[in-house]
């Protein structure tokens, strides 16, 4: 492992405890449900116990987990998937292909098959295809927009030789993305695990220590998901901490483009070191994540008014 790998390992074994510490009795977990291929191509749906036989169809959430793009894994958002699951939504988080094992653009190919084989869970379960909202955080943001992105913009799966995505989302909860390449290369370096992970992303492409050569990267025009905001986007909840030292200046340039556009539009952003990147994952005993995730289920209702329908 890299530099990156490394990091990145180390912060999921030490957040895990705190990130994972609720449990909720009455949600229940398919697991390791195969959507690909491939041995990470698997996923975990979660759901309430009694909403499986009520008569009615729910919204599902489809999860991408962070982890630097080179790291992490589904096992480490147990209480946040869990925590979506007991307010009455399916939620579907997976796992999928990373840098090295594949780069950019191969990284997208799981992560629109995931989406896609909510159709084929839709045959087992009541399921409404009409209310899908994806989301993410970190580098899981990043995909959770990139995915609206294809579905925004049709032509982009071509340009990426990446299946066409097959569902669209009513709604999008982007968690502390990464959206914009560019700025993210010309700020903070952590001490080289920016560029060890860049370097992963473009796998054989020789990128300078500096990175000055990243805009000679042949798919460096469609790598940014910012890029790709237009009329055509969903409603969409974000948050970010404005003193992030791994996303710096990502949130909010990202979020006056989709406010421009998207039907609605919410947010809730810190201030202050100790509220730093993914901060929202410490909802179990930290006030201001508890309040962000409370928003974001706010977001859902408003979103979901009239969610479910007669099967």
């Amino acid at each position: 492992m890299n530099l990156a790998q490394v990091v990145f390992k180390a912060i999921d074994g030490i957040c895990y405890p705190t990130q994972n510490k609720l449990r909720f009795p009455e949600v229940v977990c398919q697991k390791d449900i195969s959507y690909g291929e491939s041995e990470h191509a698997v996923g975990d749906l979660y759901y309430r116990r009694d909403i499986l036989n009520d008569g009615k169809k729910h919204p599902l959430i489809l999860y991408y987990h962070g982890g630097g793009f080179v790291m992490g894994d589904k096992k480490c958002r147990v209480s946040i998937s869990e925590f979506y699951a007991n307010e009455g939504y399916f939620v579907f988080c997976v796992n999928y292909r990373m840098p090295p094992e594949v780069v950019f653009p191969s990284y997208m190919i799981d992560c629109v098959n995931a989406a896609n084989y909510i159709k084929i869970l839709a045959e087992k379960y009541n399921i409404d295809l009409e209310s899908l909202v994806v989301t993410g955080d970190s580098s899981g943001g990043y995909t959770a927009s990139y995915m609206e992105a294809l579905v925004c913009n049709p032509w982009l799966s071509e340009r990426l030789d990446c299946p066409q995505i097959q569902v669209s989302f009513k709604g999008a909860m982007l968690m502390c993305g990464i959206y914009d390449l560019e700025v993210l290369l010309k700020g903070t370096k952590l001490m080289g695990v920016i560029p060890k992970t860049a370097q992963l992303i473009v796998g054989d492409f020789p990128l300078k220590d500096d990175l000055s050569n990243f805009g000679e990267f042949p798919y460096v025009e469609y790598m940014s998901p910012s890029a790709f905001v237009n009329e055509k986007w969903c409603s969409t909840f974000m948050c970010w901490a404005n003193d992030d030292i791994v996303c710096q200046n990502q949130g909010g340039p990202m979020a006056e483009k989709i406010k421009a556009v998207a039907p609605s539009f919410d947010t809730f952003e810190v201030d202050g070191f100790m509220n730093n990147h993914c901060f929202h994952l410490e909802f179990s005993h930290n006030k201001l994540a508890m309040d962000c995730m409370q928003k974001s289920v706010l977001f859902l209702k408003k979103l979901f008014a009239e969610e479910t329908v007669a099967v």
